[in-house]
């Protein structure tokens, strides 16, 4: 494992970008190699790390862990979100369409 750092950004603002070159081993005997961003800084140069990642597609690895209760939860947000956005617009239709049903009765008097 490596580690490197990129910056950019301009004169009042600079980002730092911290970066992490991992290679292991599949239980095949394959090599593999990837990059991360945004590792943790602790993590240095020769260190052992668990990489996480699938039989099927190993250069997809990650050496981040797993955090499924964030994925539901982000999940859920978005759902009520965008639930939230359908009851408005229900809402904002029933309401101007009886307001046009309103004037529509004025117009059938003689």
């Amino acid at each position: 494992m490596r580690t490197y750092t990129t910056t950019s950004g301009s004169d009042d603002s600079i980002s730092t970008t911290l970066h992490h070159v991992y290679e292991f081993l599949t239980r095949e005997g394959r090599s593999v190699r990837f990059e991360e961003e945004n590792g943790p800084a602790t993590t240095l140069e020769g260190d052992i790390v668990t990489v996480h990642y699938t039989a099927a597609r190993p250069e997809a690895a990650t050496a981040h862990a797993p955090r499924p209760f964030a994925m539901a939860a982000g999940t859920v947000g978005m759902l009520c979100f965008l639930g939230l956005i359908v009851v408005f617009c229900v809402f904002f239709m029933t309401t101007a369409h009886s307001m046009f049903a309103a004037d529509d009765m004025f117009n059938d008097m003689p």
